[in-house]
């Protein structure tokens, strides 16, 4: 399994610093049962929050903030009007969980997700996950976000390939890019936000992620 490099490595010292993780009952909680299938993870009866595989260990976080879903939705809405008319590829907010092959029994749940057209099914997304990688997936910090658990998810998806990876603070108004061919960089409001080549001609205001999110 390969870490990242030395620059995320500093990111998660950087978005976590000050933030108020200590508490037990913020942390994400890892539920104490017998290693599931995906199969087993789907069919799971979790109530609240958010549920993601990770290595046949069922990880359950708490439901996210307004912040939080407002900045996910702001991107999502931003790509899909983008995206609408072109044949580069679809869109995913909340919820869509993509089934890590590379890694053993590991489903993650990217708060938004892009995947190319050409690797998607011509006759259409049929049900069930998505057996692959995002090409583009979009993490958004919550207050109850671990840094060893950021570290995790984001070095999953490197690992099994996704080239681009935005991470998003509502608290700092920033967005920590994550690319496979480039150093890690964070974008500030009065920035431009692109996603190179994987979206080409896709641009937006960082400051149009946090639209809507008080200060």
């Amino acid at each position: 399994h390969v870490n990242l490099h030395n620059g995320v490595r500093r990111a998660y010292a950087f978005i976590h610093y000050g933030r108020k993780v200590e508490s037990s009952m913020a942390h994400a909680a890892r539920v104490d049962v017998m290693l599931m299938t995906p199969e087993e993870f789907l069919e799971y009866p979790y109530e609240d929050g958010k549920a993601e595989l990770v290595r046949g260990e069922l990880c359950l976080t708490p439901p996210p903030g307004g912040p939080h879903g407002r900045a996910g939705t702001n991107l999502v809405v931003l790509l899909a009007v983008y995206l609408k008319g072109r044949n580069f590829g679809s869109v995913f907010g909340d919820g869509v969980g993509y089934e890590l092959l590379a890694l053993p029994r590991t489903v993650r749940v990217p708060d938004a997700s892009f995947v190319r057209a050409d690797r998607l099914p011509a006759e259409g997304i049929g049900p069930g996950l998505l057996k692959l990688a995002p090409d583009l997936a979009i993490e958004v910090l919550s207050p109850s976000e671990r840094a060893s658990a950021l570290e995790e998810k984001l070095d999953d998806y490197r690992w099994c390939g996704t080239p681009l990876i935005w991470v998003v603070d509502p608290v700092r108004r920033t967005v920590m890019i994550v690319a496979s061919d480039a150093p890690v960089r964070w974008l500030r409001e009065g920035d431009t936000l692109d996603a190179a080549n994987i979206i080409p001609g896709f641009t937006c205001a960082v400051e149009e992620v946090f639209d809507g999110i008080a200060r």
